[in-house]
């Protein structure tokens, strides 16, 4: 079985008393037959799917007259697969197969169908259509649409909604007629005799990507040529076609796509759609992947959208808004940089409602102006960039308008976008009162800003190997995707609308991180929304892994949240903002009389004094802890170079001092501006420590002028 795309598929409904499901298309196998004798039409399709996690009745669409159905080869009543409204918007429908079908099961639903206008959307200025001319001449064409619902594949052919791919197989046949025809595709066409094609789509595709039309030859006009890519070195055909009694010029046309094939190679990144560009220049404009239906008007704009919309494919109909947006912002020469104005009202071009169905109208003027204020805050050239590599990331599958946002903010380390996108790409206005959103330093925080007791360790930020949804913190594992887990709570009157959480790891156990240095950019962030007064969410992130240390790395995790009227404060360490957690806790596995040495760094990389502090190990309440060791590491170069002028009384290179817990051991530091020290702590299983006993270890920073502690790492070590 092909993979899925069941994350990105819109959740269980229960619509007309049926609990409605998505499905996973894998493969759509049609005939559509025309019959110039009849001037008619008829199509026989089969489905093969996949359900989800949850049974249920499976959701998918077709915009035709269904006369005969079949669910796994047993007959079902056409009526059995009726539309329903799902609360979309106009003509939003979605067919509903009333069969409850078990979770995670394969499955064939066969449809036969008259072909005649689709019962669909008739907006946008080129409409599907099936007519006759005498000969008999056939003119059939998919005329797709984002502006209207019910207007890509599905209008045709029995379909999914945009989040699924799968891979589409057409048999074409005409019948009773002399009169040679064409077929103008983005699919792999096969002449399998006189009047009948077979046309594949590859798997990537979903329900916006195929481009087809089938018209008399005589009624044509047809050119070609080709283009090498300056970035993949590919070379591309260019295939023009037009109406024979139009008057584009076709080899002007073809120079201009010449053209801008290879600038939007340069400016964005390698064309993706194989050896082939496909124009039908008619009227209208509407982008199909590696080809368009266009006047020369749009014709540019078009030709974008084979890199984003059909390259990089929104993954929902709501999410559609910023490929129009960025396309705009790229027509109008991706220079524009205007801030934002947060007194303006705010803009939706992502609904959150997720049946809907129609790219929302403001996206072309409202999206292009939302990129021209991320330019504001983050420079024209490195939006360019950003995006460009956002492209590349995400050629592969769907992507959400979080996705995007997540990615921005993450590679920009602005937390400014976070509010751009909450008013002017959702929709929100302001939050008030404001929301207070917070992350737990300690199981005993209550959520206030300054906390002074255990920060190091939050309780609320876990790792787990898998996207299993585990609330208990594993050691993260190299070599394989590993997962962050926070849980956010709102300590606020209002609800939070829209917040995001970012994840970052230092790949070493420090005692002091300060926001938003240590912070942004980070390696990993998710988006949620709605969050409730007094309520709390477990949000979670992949941690990719090409970005989980070494096995024996003993690194640091830092969380922040951020929200549109809550951002955590330049400077602020974690105990001094609600906003900010960290887990610096190292687990190991050592048998009794092992040890283990924890590299870190104490640093004053920041401050204009001196920074005088102790090194303190806190007495574990059991009493029963390892013996600890402080080293000092000579074998890391750090600025400046380590040696007596900075060090303690007594540390230095080659030094091991004990370090017993209590304010008894407290080993005193002082470090000068732009100083750093790696020290280690190495710590000592007791010879009569049993298998299965759990020792832990808590290495603070206290302040000496104030004895607060400002920093400090976490050890459990598992006995074995």
């Amino acid at each position: 079985m092909a993979p899925t795309n069941f994350d990105l598929a819109p959740p269980a409904a229960t619509v007309d008393g049926l609990l409605a499901v998505p499905c996973d298309i894998q493969r759509v196998t049609a005939t559509l037959e025309f019959d110039g004798a009849a001037s008619s039409g008829r199509g026989d399709a089969t489905v093969e799917f996949t359900t989800g996690p949850e049974a249920g009745n499976p959701i998918f669409d077709l915009r035709q007259t269904i006369t005969s159905a079949w669910l796994d080869a047993a007959p079902l009543p056409p009526d059995r697969l009726s539309h329903h409204d799902f609360g979309g918007g106009a003509q939003a429908e979605l067919r509903v197969i009333e069969a409850v079908l078990g979770a995670g099961e394969a499955h064939t639903l066969r449809v036969q169908y008259q072909l005649g206008p689709p019962q669909a959307s008739t907006a946008g200025s080129y409409l599907p259509a099936l007519t006759w001319a005498p000969g008999p001449r056939l003119s059939f064409n998919f005329g797709f649409t984002d502006l209207g619902a019910g207007r890509y594949l599905e209008a045709w052919v029995p379909a999914n909604l945009i989040f699924d791919q799968f891979e589409l197989v057409l048999t074409l046949r005409l019948l009773n007629t002399a009169v040679p025809h064409a077929v103008i595709t983005n699919g792999a066409v096969t002449e399998v005799g006189p009047h009948e094609w077979s046309v594949t789509f590859p798997g990537r595709f979903t329900a916006l990507s195929p481009l087809l039309e089938v018209r008399a030859q005589d009624t044509l006009t047809r050119a070609t040529g080709t283009v090498t890519l300056p970035v993949s070195g590919n070379t591309v055909t260019v295939e023009a076609w037009k109406p024979a009694s139009g008057s584009v010029d076709l080899n002007t046309q073809i120079g201009n796509l010449r053209s801008w094939l290879a600038a939007n190679e340069v400016s964005t990144g390698p064309y993706l759609h194989g050896s082939r560009f496909v124009a039908f220049l008619n009227v209208g404009g509407m982008e199909y992947e590696g080809g368009t239906t266009s006047s020369p008007g749009p014709l540019r704009h078009e030709t974008f959208h084979s890199w984003w919309a059909r390259g990089v494919k929104p993954a929902s109909q709501a999410d559609a808004w910023w490929d129009e947006a960025w396309t705009v912002y790229n027509d109008q020469g991706a220079a524009g940089s205007l801030p934002f104005d947060f007194s303006e009202p705010p803009v939706e071009l992502c609904p959150r409602n997720p049946w809907a169905r129609i790219t929302a109208p403001d996206s072309y003027g409202d999206g292009n102006r939302f990129f021209a204020g991320v330019a504001s805050l983050i420079g024209v050239a490195n939006l360019n960039a950003l995006m460009s590599e956002f492209y590349d990331r995400h050629l592969q599958r769907p992507v959400t308008t979080t996705d995007l946002e997540e990615f921005l903010v993450c590679r920009s380390g602005n937390p400014q976008l976070v509010g751009a996108f909450h008013r002017f790409v959702f929709g929100f206005a302001e939050p008030v009162p404001a929301v207070d959103l917070w992350l737990r330093d300690d199981p005993e925080h209550g959520g206030a800003d300054s906390w002074p007791g255990r920060f190091w360790d939050s309780p609320d930020l876990w790792v787990r190997h898998a996207e299993d949804d585990g609330t208990t913190h594993q050691a993260p594992v190299h070599g394989r995707d590993n997962w962050f887990y926070a849980r956010v709570r709102n300590r606020s009157l209002s609800a939070a609308r829209h917040f995001l959480v970012t994840f970052n790891v230092k790949s070493f156990a420090g005692t002091e991180f300060v926001y938003p240095a240590d912070f942004l950019p980070c390696i990993a962030a998710t988006s949620h929304f709605d969050l409730e007064p007094g309520a709390s969410a477990v949000v979670k992130a992949r941690w990719p892994a090409a970005l989980v240390p070494p096995t024996g790395t003993h690194a640091c995790w830092l969380a922040a949240v951020l929200a549109r009227s809550d951002l955590p404060r330049a400077g602020r360490h974690v105990w001094e903002h609600n906003n900010l957690a960290q887990k610096n806790l190292t687990i190991v596995e050592l048998a009794p009389g092992d040890s283990v040495v924890i590299p870190f760094v104490v640093h004053n990389l920041a401050g204009p004094q001196t920074k005088r502090l102790f090194l303190e190990l806190l007495p574990t309440p059991e009493g029963n802890g390892p013996h600890a060791t402080l080293l000092h590491d000579p074998r890391v170069a750090v600025r400046p170079p380590l040696d007596a002028r900075v060090g303690p009384a007594g540390l230095g290179p080659g030094v091991a001092l004990r370090l017993p817990p209590g304010p008894g051991g407290r080993i005193p530091l002082s470090v000068r501006p732009e100083g750093q020290f790696r020290l280690g702590l190495r710590l000592t299983v007791p010879d009569d420590t049993k298998s299965g006993d759990v020792l832990r270890s808590d290495l603070v920073q206290r302040d000496k002028a104030t004895g607060s502690i400002v920093g400090g790492l976490a050890v459990e070590i598992r006995v074995v």
